[in-house]
């Protein structure tokens, strides 16, 4: 085999193909060789000997300020850093003033919440009190006058008449207000109950005039005499053993007991006005 004499020319295209595959930029086509391919390389080894300056330059400049250290950090700025990592801090004391403090706001908070509390419970509790006093004080006033009235009404009422007793019996329930279970015992009771066994005769208390002897839904069968003002009233009956109009006197039979009306059991209810104003029946006879 003959061997092939390359000229300069290709020697110098083979040379760039070389280092063109070698940083693995292959070309595809073939580039000439002439004035403009050689000013290319020339440019592109210029770079590479000025990046390579740099580099020289920084490592240079890293020796150079490791081997002057001193000069950096001077002593002055290395004492004052001493001092201050050397400065004693005590966490545990700062802890417990930051505790202290802290307790210190909450206890002045609470004292502060709880003086406005008592303040304003004991604003209140003035308050309602003095509703509850005005209440009772009005209440207590107001059964006095209803108690005067009623003990002047029942002296009045025995001048006027003479009383007995309609029956004998045991008192069941008083006058005036009570507790009900039931929805056909009223509340506030306006006579007194006589319980006894049905069909026990029931007598008249005074003399006077019959004005109703009828029924209704709360009485039931019923009887009231009047004289003058003075009106008593014998409700629950079983039977009616008188009329509207009908003179009586006092002692008459007038009816038997019976549980007729608004009734939970065989009873009379007594009833004793004056003018339409009750009275209790124990002020006037002593049953």
């Amino acid at each position: 085999m003959e061997r092939t004499i390359l000229s300069e020319e290709d020697k110098i295209k083979r040379a760039i193909e070389i280092s063109q595959r070698r940083n693995n930029n292959t070309y595809t086509q073939r580039i000439p060789v002439g004035k403009e391919n050689n000013k290319k390389i020339e440019i592109n080894l210029f770079k590479r000997m000025i990046i390579q300056a740099i580099i020289c330059a920084l490592i240079y400049t890293i020796f150079y300020l490791i081997n002057t250290t001193n000069y950096i950090f001077s002593e002055g700025f290395i004492k004052k850093s001493n001092n201050i990592l050397n400065y004693d801090l005590n966490i545990n004391q700062i802890i417990n003033n930051s505790r202290e403090y802290i307790n210190e706001l909450i206890q002045k908070y609470n004292s502060y919440t709880a003086e406005n509390t008592i303040e304003s419970i004991e604003k209140t509790a003035s308050h309602s009190s003095k509703k509850i006093s005005d209440k009772i004080l009005n209440n207590t006033e107001s059964k006095i006058k209803e108690l005067s009235q009623m003990e002047i009404d029942a002296k009045e009422v025995k001048k006027k008449c003479e009383f007995i007793k309609p029956i004998d019996g045991r008192i069941t329930s008083e006058f005036g207000e009570r507790e009900s279970t039931s929805k056909i015992v009223s509340t506030d009771h306006k006579g007194i109950d006589i319980a006894t066994k049905q069909g026990t005769e029931i007598k008249a208390a005074i003399s006077g005039e019959v004005i109703e002897a009828s029924q209704n839904s709360e009485y039931g069968k019923f009887v009231k005499i009047l004289y003058e003002d003075v009106m008593t009233v014998y409700a629950h009956c079983k039977k009616l053993n008188t009329e509207k109009g009908k003179n009586i006197k006092k002692g008459d039979v007038i009816a038997t007991v019976g549980s007729t009306g608004n009734s939970t059991g065989p009873h009379l209810h007594f009833e004793i006005r004056l003018s339409d104003r009750y009275i209790n029946p124990r002020y006037v006879i002593d049953f």
